[in-house]
């Protein structure tokens, strides 16, 4: 196993500990499903930092497209969390864009964070 990869394997378990430790509900998921979507959202952006680094992608381009994802999944979450709060909870769509945009957030957070220490680390 590579410097790169064990990296990357350090930097999502630091997420997902971040996760349950509260990071996700101190940063405006809901309490119920917060752990969840840290823990499963961490995965699935390592799992694609694995698979875009495997298909031959530099870590440049991954850290960028990681960085768009990331500041457009923090919109829909936030986005959509509002407007659930504002219907008082009966807007469903706006729910499930609020609980999905954190599994979004959260996958686009590693894979950013594993992109831009292969940059750093020079891989």
């Amino acid at each position: 196993m590579n410097t790169q990869a064990i990296v990357a394997i350090v930097i999502t378990a630091i997420l997902m500990a971040a996760s349950a430790l509260g990071l996700t509900e101190t940063l405006g998921a809901h309490p119920l499903w917060a752990v969840k979507t840290g823990m499963i959202g961490s995965g699935a952006g390592l799992l694609a930092y694995a698979g875009l680094r495997w298909a031959g992608m530099r870590s440049g381009p991954v850290a960028i497209l990681g960085g768009l994802t990331l500041v457009s999944s923090g919109f829909v979450a936030t986005q959509g969390k509002s407007v659930f709060i504002v219907s008082f909870s009966e807007n469903t769509l706006a729910g499930r864009f609020w609980f999905f945009g954190w599994f979004a957030v959260m996958g686009a957070l590693c894979l950013t964070l594993c992109a831009l220490t292969a940059l750093t680390l020079r891989r």
